[in-house]
């Protein structure tokens, strides 16, 4: 898949402070593994669009003005395949990212409102309607007749990439000439963007069964653009529930009750003075074609002895009906702070025979330790590397942490400095107490020693290389304030390039390019607070040990080799494309040369799996099929 360069302006008509102007951070996220939405519990696919032929004659292309169209992008077309949006509101001399679906290299297709109505900068009122075809627009390209008379059960998947200024972009159905059903549309939000996504849209109650179905993709709407590829209709169970979005915390920014709006976040790690109350929630989508009812979330909280020390259900069942979901919430729980870890298994359940069992569970863990605070997934899996325009000046790059106890103090910081980084250079650590609403957000606290950086601090993906930037006085940090947690680099992004682990809430995770200019980022920096001494984790290493899997692709059970730790303790973690841990455990010494690794309770993906000691770490890749 393409790494890709992204812009997204926030507009927040609730509240009107500084905060709202929040760019998402310009840059270039390298990940190990870049993420892909799967959807499992699918079976066969009935029918796909890749558009590698671009848009063919059995397809009918129109707008409502005659003049626009949608156009294919591919490998010979003029724009190419490098270029999605052109036209205004874009950086002189510069192209929109194009899509970064699966098949992007052989082509997609794009209606690119932008540029029809307006293809000159200034993005400004006296250029608006300019164009070939000025807007609003309302485009339309519609399927070749799909038979779908042998599916009772179906779904259409599709990867987009959209931005609109008003309107919306909607997906509808028709039925052997029937009137257009609307299946899908964009989020009611002022001036929505939907980054290379895929979507998942239950169609059974307008399509399932029929012989002559038609999918017509709709932009109705001014402005930016409707990036569309890989197209499928798929054979869908009856009854489908997937569990989505799962968490326990409780994370909303602009919930009233929530004094500074950063209560309840979920972190990886608790100091055992902070050890939090659990609040239990996921996303619940129902993918078959029939209602479900009855649908409650389930929850077990275990220690890592495998004990359930805390059992719990939503109070009430809800019938979902087909293509559609919800929230389902299943109480509280306060955590003990016991050191330790900690898994919390999500799964749902409905009075209908569930079909498809492996997406409806879920299971997340957190550990309760002596000083660490972490919001990070344990090891790297991406950095980040920051504009050319910012590349010289001197930045730092964190993430938001509430305190939520009194008379603490932090000692130092923690970071793990990524690969990409170079020397000679410095870095420092640095405390902010921060007010998202506030007109001036962040005010400077304290600084850390400046550490010079060596190559044996690099972090390559699936290490946890940590280097520890010490306070000369520890800082008394305030219950119920929070705070931005940052590392520095007077070099600049050229030479100090941050590890990152796991996705960020919205505007948890920042950076600033001095003298005063802040973006939001999508992945959490991998940057910690130490309320103690911590010696940090620097990795021992010993060789190169040897760590295989299989079978690959698996089921539902993986042997992994162990033969390297054998004689010793050691842990294993699996980790999910976005970085999000999924399992872990310890391991005494077994003198055993392979241990087998039940994954039944993971979705349909790929996923990393980790060993490591004091002494050394592997790391592997394995598909759960």
């Amino acid at each position: 898949m393409k790494c890709f360069l992204q812009i997204v302006f926030i507009s927040l008509t609730s509240l009107l402070t500084a905060q709202q102007n929040l760019q998402r951070a310009t840059g270039t996220y390298l990940d190990d593994l870049p993420g892909k939405e799967s959807f499992g519990g699918n079976r066969d696919v009935i029918w796909s669009e890749d558009f590698s032929n671009g848009i063919d004659g059995e397809w009918l292309n129109s707008e409502a003005g005659g003049v626009a169209f949608w156009e294919f992008r591919g490998p010979l077309t003029d724009p190419n395949l490098e270029i999605g949006t052109r036209g205004s509101c874009l950086p002189v001399g510069t192209q929109g990212d194009p899509i970064a679906s699966p098949t992007w290299d052989n082509g997609f297709v794009i209606f690119d409102s932008n540029w029809w109505d307006n293809p000159n900068n200034p993005c400004s009122p006296e250029n608006f309607g300019t164009g070939p075809a000025p807007g609003p627009h309302l485009a339309m390209l519609t399927s070749p007749s799909i038979d779908l008379s042998g599916h009772l059960s179906v779904a259409l998947i599709f990867n987009q990439y959209m931005k609109m200024y008003e309107g919306e972009t909607r997906i509808e159905v028709s039925a052997n000439g029937g009137p257009w059903n609307i299946v899908f549309t964009t989020p009611q939000i002022p001036n929505p963007t939907l980054t290379n996504d895929q979507q998942y849209v239950q169609i059974s109650a307008f399509a399932g069964g029929q012989s002559d179905v038609k999918i017509r993709f709709v932009f109705d709407g001014l402005y930016y653009f409707w990036q569309l590829d890989d197209l499928t209709i798929i054979d869908t169970y009856t009854n489908d529930l997937a569990t989505r979005n799962s968490t326990f915390g409780d994370f909303d920014l602009f919930d009233i009750s929530h004094p500074t709006g950063y209560e309840f976040m979920e972190y990886s790690k608790y100091p055992d003075e902070m050890a939090p109350l659990l609040k239990f929630s996921t996303q619940c989508d129902n993918l078959g074609g029939a209602a479900q009812t009855n649908c409650r979330l389930n929850v077990n909280v275990l220690d890592e002895s495998n004990n359930v020390i805390h059992s719990t259900q939503t109070a009430e069942g809800f019938v979902i009906p087909s293509g559609s979901g919800m929230e389902l919430r299943a109480g509280s729980f306060q955590l003990p702070s016991d050191i330790g870890q900690y898994r919390i298994a999500f799964e749902t359940s409905q009075d209908e025979t569930e079909e498809f069992e492996a997406n409806n569970r879920d299971t997340l863990t957190t550990i309760i330790n002596d000083v660490q605070y972490a919001r990070d997934r344990y090891f790297t899996s991406a950095v980040f590397l920051g504009p050319p325009e910012f590349g010289n000046s001197q930045y730092e790059i964190g993430n938001i942490f509430l305190v939520t106890t009194p008379d603490l103090t932090c000692h130092s910081l923690s970071v793990a400095v990524g690969i990409g980084s170079s020397t000679p250079a410095t870095i420092y650590g640095a405390i902010y107490s921060y007010d998202f609403s506030a007109l001036t957000p962040a005010i400077l606290i304290a600084t850390t020693q400046t550490v010079e950086l060596t190559p044996a601090m690099f972090n390559s993906y699936g290490d946890q290389i940590l280097t520890n930037l010490v306070f000369d006085t520890p800082v008394a940090v305030e219950e119920g304030v929070s705070y931005f947690v940052a590392v520095g680099s007077e070099q600049g992004s050229e030479f100090f390039v941050c590890g990152l682990s796991g996705d960020a809430l919205e505007f948890t995770a920042l950076v600033k390019y001095f003298p005063d200019n802040w973006f939001t980022l999508d992945r959490i920096p991998m940057v910690r607070m130490n309320f103690g001494p911590f010696d940090g984790v620097n990795e021992i290493k010993t060789g190169n040990p040897s760590l295989s899997i299989f079978p690959v692709p698996s089921q539902d059970i993986i042997n992994v080799s162990v033969k390297d730790w054998m004689h010793e303790d050691f842990n294993l973690i699996i980790t999910d494309h976005t970085g999000r841990t999924v399992d872990m455990k310890t391991y005494k010494k077994n003198h055993m040369e392979s241990i087998q690794v039940d994954v039944k309770n993971l979705t349909t993906g790929m996923y990393d799996l980790v060993i490591y000691s004091n002494k050394k770490r592997a790391h592997a890749q394995f598909i759960r099929q």
